[in-house]
């Protein structure tokens, strides 16, 4: 035998390999597989899974709500940018957007309201309500409206004409200027107030007749009457607003413009506005009215705006804005 020779190592009987030195462990080998996974284990892999897509698909649907928003900013300032470039060049000023030193940009000149207008004054000499049923304008132009009757009351008899009456809101106004002349040793007579359109028609046609047995055409005598009496149903004294006055001696005396010197005459044209009263038809108005002079005639409209016509000495057509209608 040889000295300083090893005998040979055997390997491990039983076909087991001998463990590793010093303790070491090796590594497994990499076709070896992995144990499979529990239940559990499978569905916490499942839900972790779920819950990785659901905050990719949030972050995703955050990335697009933010770039909407950016893109709808982005849209409103470029149209507010334009429009005020395009007023700032019709204004011939500088847009609002443009730096001017200030801290505050001024706003363009067009959208400043400009003041309102100072109302009106209103006109002392007019008619405060010209639609009050005492001012109601009743002549050629203005017609009664269609079924017009007004609730009368009795102001006065005479031997000539009878029981007279007027619209039951103008009878007191009436008894206080009679009871007022009176007083002032002046005998007024209410001769003849309201007519009904058959009364209207009546002394209409008489009157023509009149003319016509005179020798005048049936043109002429026409004209002539319109002169005297209204058109039925154009009459001041179908109203129940209207009445012929006069002094007690004058009850059967001819109308004419004469009268216009009796006493009573100057009274009533003096004191009958105190009372509501206005002459209806003045001597100077004939071609507004489209009536004679009628001394006589007077019609009531209130005191406030009785004594402001009879002040301006104008007729109610004037009064009414309606002086080219009468």
């Amino acid at each position: 035998m040889q000295q300083g020779r090893q005998p040979a190592r055997r390997p491990p009987q039983n076909g087991t390999s001998r463990p590793p030195q010093n303790g070491a462990h090796r590594p497994p080998q990499s076709g070896t597989p992995r144990p499979p996974l529990t239940p559990e284990q499978a569905a916490r892999r499942r839900r972790k899974k779920q819950e990785q897509r659901k905050r990719a698909l949030r972050r995703y649907y955050t990335f697009l709500a933010c770039m909407a928003l950016l893109l709808v900013i982005a849209v409103v300032g470029l149209v507010v940018f334009i429009k005020e470039i395009i007023l700032g060049a019709g204004d011939g000023g500088i847009p609002s957007s443009v730096s001017t030193g200030s801290s505050v940009s001024a706003a363009p000149a067009s959208s400043v309201p400009p003041p309102p207008e100072p109302e009106p004054e209103p006109d002392p000499n007019a008619p405060a309500d010209p639609t009050l049923w005492s001012l109601l304008l009743t002549n050629v132009s203005h017609p009664l409206p269609e079924g017009y009757a007004p609730e009368l009351a009795y102001v006065g008899y005479n031997d000539r004409n009878r029981e007279q009456y007027m619209d039951v809101r103008v009878a007191d106004a009436m008894a206080q200027m009679l009871a007022a002349a009176k007083a002032d040793g002046i005998e007024l007579v209410v001769r003849s107030a309201y007519r009904s359109t058959a009364e209207q028609t009546t002394l209409f046609n008489s009157m023509k007749q009149d003319y016509l047995n005179q020798g005048m055409s049936e043109e002429q005598a026409l004209a002539e009457t319109k002169k005297w009496r209204n058109v039925p149903g154009t009459s001041e004294h179908e109203t129940g607003l209207s009445a012929d006055i006069v002094g007690a001696a004058d009850l059967y005396a001819d109308l004419v413009p004469a009268l216009s010197e009796r006493d009573w005459a100057v009274w009533l044209k003096a004191h009958a506005a105190d009372y509501g009263f206005i002459l209806r038809y003045p001597s100077d108005k004939t071609d507004i009215t489209g009536t004679s002079f009628e001394p006589w005639h007077y019609r009531y409209v209130g005191v406030e705006d009785a004594k402001k016509i009879m002040a301006q000495g104008i007729c109610l057509e004037e009064y009414l804005g309606a002086a080219d209608a009468g």
